[in-house]
This record gives structure tokens, sequence and C-alpha cells, in this order.
């Protein structure tokens, strides 16, 4: 897996995928607004653009997996746990990356299932009014 600086996601998500993430309007907004803690990548298997993430440094070696997703047309072929376990050594390697917390929307079962199998940890469970989120961390020590 390659990953490249990127200004905007350019992959294309079915529906009901595109409305668990921010708009593409927005994550280009959030990118342009933040280069100093804000970064983009276009997620590359050999010649061919599979999927975007959007992190965020909240602390010294700390980043916030804000966007995660890989393009419909490579999903259900592992990409995406292959793809998650190359940048985070990525980000180890590049970054000296010590920890990444993430969320998902409490009953995505499957971005569940992506983050535990390559290492994210539950941490807590947010249940508020219009929120219902699973906290995660993987630390990479």
């Amino acid at each position: 897996m390659v990953f490249i600086d990127s200004t905007e996601m350019k992959i294309t998500l079915p529906l009901e995928q595109a409305e668990m993430l921010s708009s593409k309007e927005t994550i280009r907004e959030i990118i342009k607004k933040n280069p100093d803690t804000v970064m983009a990548f276009d997620i590359y298997d050999e010649d061919e653009l599979i999927g975007f993430v959007l992190v965020h440094r909240f602390e010294e070696k700390k980043y916030f997996l804000w966007e995660f997703a890989i393009d419909q047309n490579h999903q259900n072929q592992h990409k995406g746990t292959k793809a998650l376990t190359a940048f985070i050594e990525y980000m180890k390697t590049h970054y000296d990356a010590i920890e990444m917390t993430t969320t998902y929307i409490y009953g995505n079962e499957h971005a569940k299932h992506v983050y535990e199998k390559v290492g994210f940890v539950e941490t807590d469970v947010v249940d508020e009014p219009g929120c219902h989120e699973v906290n995660m961390a993987y630390y990479l020590r």
C-alpha cells in the first residue's frame, strides 16, 4: 500500500456509507483550514486508487483517525484491513505515532470488525441525544 498526500476524497462510496462520513466538500474544507494538524492521503494498492484516510493530530505523536474509507469497487476484498494495517505502520514510521484513536457509529458492525481486526480496542461509548458512538484506540508502542 502507498499513501499519497491528498487535498480531497476522490473515491466513491455506496450512499449508506457516504452518509456515515463527512461530505467531500466538508473534508476539503477541513484539510484546507487545518494544514498544521490535519493530514489526508489517497490509498493506492500498487497503481490503483482504492481508498482515502484523514487524520488529525490532537497531541504530539497522537492522531485521531477522522475518516477512513475504501472505494466501493474495492470493498469486501480485505483491502480495508490491509490498508489500515499498512497505514498504522506508515504513521509509526513516518510520524513517530504512538497512539491512534477513532470512533464508529454504534451498530456499524463492519467498522467495528475492521478496527478490532487490526488491533483497536474499545475505550468507551458515547450515548447522548443525537450521538451514539464507540470510541476506540490503538497503541503503537
